[in-house]
């Protein structure tokens, strides 16, 4: 029990140090949400084929690895945080939306709305894994796109939280000193 509540206080402490690794975190899962199903959007787009569907299917992929190196240089050590790469971040996360938003309109003009819609049958399932991931997808930006602006909120409240430890007076009160030890504190004020 000890050593799980020391864990959590150490994790407590560096994101009380840098809270801008919660962002950071949610921007990779929602990247790797994306990717590991890339295979059913290529799918899809190869099938239904629409003028501009792969185009867009690439700047998702894009803006997806770039929000997340940007927002690596965003935060740089012992420095204020780069205003400018928070921004472009954000700006590419609503791009990505706006994509991803797209994207599931080829996939609705493809299947339903056409004039001779493509049937979706058993061998063709990947078509609402892609519709399915896709709703996933713009979920998990709108999540990161709030992190990323309530930043600076759940910064202070994390600041208040209480991470020291506690010693007990008993233990302060046995500690000895030897004379040389004291000796050489004199010395050095």
């Amino acid at each position: 029990m000890k050593k799980r509540n020391e864990w959590v206080r150490k994790r407590l402490v560096t994101l009380k140090r840098r809270p801008h690794y919660i962002p950071l975190i949610m921007l990779i899962i929602t990247t790797l949400v994306f990717n590991i199903r890339l295979t059913s959007f290529s799918n899809t787009t190869a099938l239904i084929n629409e003028p501009g569907m792969g185009f867009c299917l690439f700047v998702i992929v894009l803006c997806s690895y770039l929000s997340i190196i940007s927002f690596l240089t965003a935060f740089p050590y012992r420095k204020k945080p780069k205003i400018v790469s928070i921004v472009l971040v954000c700006v590419m996360l609503l791009i990505s939306i706006t994509g991803e938003f797209i994207f599931l309109y080829f996939i609705r003009y493809g299947t339903v709305l056409k004039d001779n819609p493509i049937a979706i049958t058993g061998q063709r399932a990947y078509v609402n894994v892609a519709k399915n991931i896709g709703v996933v997808h713009i979920i998990l930006l709108v999540v990161s796109l709030l992190l990323i602006l309530t930043l600076p909120i759940y910064r202070k409240l994390l600041k208040k939280i209480d991470t020291s430890i506690q010693i007990e007076e008993t233990n302060i009160d046995n500690i000895e000193f030897s004379e040389e030890d004291i000796v050489n504190e004199d010395k050095s004020h």
